[in-house]
Order: C-alpha cells, then structure tokens, then sequence
C-alpha cells in the first residue's frame, strides 16, 4: 500500500516532535516536511504535495487557517487536521470542510482517530475524481458518436442551428440544441448567455467586453460570453 504523505506544521518544536512520535506507531505513513509558520507551509505543500497536513493555528507569518485556506485552493483533496492549545476556531476550521480538530494536549489514541478520518477524506475525494473522469457527454455529430469527458468541457454556444462545444483543444459541432445539451450537463455548467453553457470550474478571468463580459479559460485562448443580466449570478457561483 502506498505511504500517505504527512506534513507537520506547528512553531512549538515539543509539539512536532510529539506528533512526528506518534506517526512513529502508525503505518502506511510518512512525514515529508515540518515548518514553523504559515508561510512556510505553503511553499512546503507546493513542492512536497502531502496529502494530510497537521496544523497548528497559532503561528508566526501566517496563522494555520488562513495557510490551509491558501493550500486547500491549490489542492482541494488536502486533509487538514488541526491542532491548537485553543478551541475557539473550530466553527472556521470545519467551515474549511477540516478533517478534524484537535485540541492540546493531544492524546495519542484521539490523533489516531484523526489520522483516520484524514484518510476517509482522501478515499471519498478518490472516488469523486473518479467519478468526475467516468463522467462523459454523449454527442452525435456527423454520423459519429463522440463520448466528451465533462471535465475537459470549457463551454457550449449556440451557433445558427448547431451548437459548439469547445475544450481546450477541440472544437465538436452538432445539430443537438444548447438546450438539449444543457439537460444533460452536471450543476457547474451555467447559461451566462442566450447562446452559452459555461464551465465555471474552468473560469480563471472575467472582464467587461462592450455592453457584456467575456469569461477566459485556464491554457486556453478562446473566450465565452456573460450576459450583463448573469454577472453577478456567475460571481457568486464562482465565490462558492
């Protein structure tokens, strides 16, 4: 079984050194960092990519839940177990969807229970990108039947009587409605449009294009319409 990677954040070298016993007893996991402030933590997750990182609230720089916060963003997988000497952040830190919490002194057999709801996390977020791949679009277009991965789809517009559906490399045309097409869609594909369904997990920018907005894409040039009735609607379905 493959080593799930462990980094441990926390300014108190006692209280690393405690956790890093801990992880000591348990196996199937390996620690690939410590750092002592939020923004260490941050570089660390980026090039190590742990998958479980304990943190302490309480640090220099950058205090844990914020750093999480940054980190989660990158890798939204990330199991977060917190650990503090205080326990008046747990509402923020399980609004951050955390693993767990864990209050100071931490006694082994609590952080094991931890360390074991951090790996449920990781096993659940496995099969919804699981599911995520498994999920394709069937289309019909020019006599062929074409399967397109949801995730892959940066929009859909309407063009004459055909609609457009365009990935980043691809551009699929088919005599299918952007209605029909639209039913089929999962929640994160929104009309922002007349003529577009949009992918706004793929929206990185969006900036005011005469009497309307154009959206932009992640490693792609090709832009999409919002409508200035949906702005505010596709801003707050991006916030969330």
């Amino acid at each position: 079984m493959k080593k799930l990677k462990v980094m441990i954040a926390d300014d108190d070298l006692s209280s690393k050194s405690l956790l890093y016993s801990y992880l000591q007893f348990v196996p199937n996991y390996k620690v690939v960092g410590e750092v002592s402030n939020g923004e260490e933590l941050i570089q660390r997750v980026m090039k190590e990519k742990p998958d479980i990182v304990l943190v302490d609230i309480d640090m220099p720089k950058l205090n844990g839940v914020d750093a999480a916060k940054a980190c989660k963003r990158m890798f939204p997988a990330l199991q977060v177990i917190f650990t503090t000497g205080y326990d008046e952040f747990a509402v923020e830190a399980f609004n951050l969807a955390a693993a767990d919490y864990l209050v100071k002194p931490i006694e082994k057999v609590r952080f094991f229970i931890a360390l074991e709801k951090a790996k449920l996390g990781l096993q659940l977020q496995k099969r919804i990108e699981e599911r995520k791949i498994a999920a394709k679009l069937s289309i019909k277009s020019n006599h062929t039947f074409l399967y397109i991965a949801m995730e892959e789809i940066l929009f859909v517009e309407k063009e004459g009587r055909k609609s457009r559906i365009h990935t980043v490399d691809d551009l699929i045309e088919t005599i299918e409605s952007l209605q029909e097409i639209e039913r089929r869609l999962p929640k994160y594909f929104y009309r922002t449009h007349r003529s577009y369904v949009v992918n706004l997990r793929k929206i990185v920018k969006i900036e005011s294009f005469g009497e309307s907005y154009l959206a932009y894409f992640l490693d792609s040039n090709k832009t999409a319409h919002v409508s200035k009735l949906q702005i505010n609607t596709v801003h707050r379905l991006i916030g969330n």
